[in-house]
């Protein structure tokens, strides 16, 4: 009788072991941290309650965390990174199809490409030397801050100061959008330093502190709100 109840329930744990090394996705729900090194995925790393690690060198799915930190290292080559309520940090030479973030700040290090949009809300977005961004760079309550990065399309910002170094470049346009409360707050700062370009126009919807090296992108500003 027992060996007759022990072959169900092993064969219920087989079949569960099985169906969940073949998902390829691992998904934490309030689990502790962990090092996520030592783990073996190669498709979607996502966690509620949770931060997430990428190895170094890990080809993945989809990443993201609710109410924890992102963490991606070197050489990893991802889609969609995502985040609500925490950081996302990624290292040298990642390569993305985008990146977006809720409550949280966007720090990437040298070499990086994203496909598509770096975005967030609340939060800045910082990258260093070498990017390259396929779509564009979007915050609204948060600075921009590129060195050497090349902008496929807009860079857009409410409140947030947007500073370019470096010899970056926006081949499509600088725009400060609107907000109702901005007239009572400091300006937001754009900066262009004399090697850096933009290739649009420079559309302000509110007032902006202006501090371009490059005079010549003066001609480029358009002003659309009242003094």
């Amino acid at each position: 009788m027992i060996n007759q109840i022990r072959r169900p329930i092993y064969s219920f744990i087989g079949i569960t072991l099985i169906s969940l090394s073949l998902s390829g996705c691992i998904i934490h729900v309030n689990a502790k941290n962990k090092d996520w090194d030592k783990d073996n995925y190669s498709s979607d790393v996502t966690s509620t309650n949770k931060s997430v690690k990428v190895a170094e060198g890990r080809t993945v799915e989809d990443v993201g965390s609710v109410n924890g930190s992102v963490v991606i290292k070197d050489n990893v080559t991802a889609k969609r990174v995502t985040n609500t309520n925490g950081r996302i940090s990624i290292g040298n030479n990642v390569n993305v199809d985008s990146v977006d973030a809720v409550n949280g700040q966007i720090k990437i290090g040298e070499g990086f490409i994203a496909k598509e949009n770096v975005s967030t809300v609340n939060g800045q977005i910082v990258i260093q030397e070498q990017g390259q961004i396929g779509g564009g760079l979007t915050t609204v309550n948060g600075n921009i801050l590129i060195n050497s990065v090349v902008v496929e399309k807009d860079i857009v910002s409410v409140n947030g100061s947007v500073k370019l170094k470096d010899g970056s470049l926006v081949k499509g346009d600088i725009h400060f959008r609107n907000s109702a409360n901005n007239y009572n707050k400091n300006y937001p700062v754009l900066y262009i330093s004399a090697d850096s370009n933009v290739q649009g126009d420079i559309i302000l919807e509110r007032p902006v502190a202006l501090e371009l090296e490059n005079k010549s992108l003066e001609n480029k500003i358009k002003r659309l709100y009242k003094d």
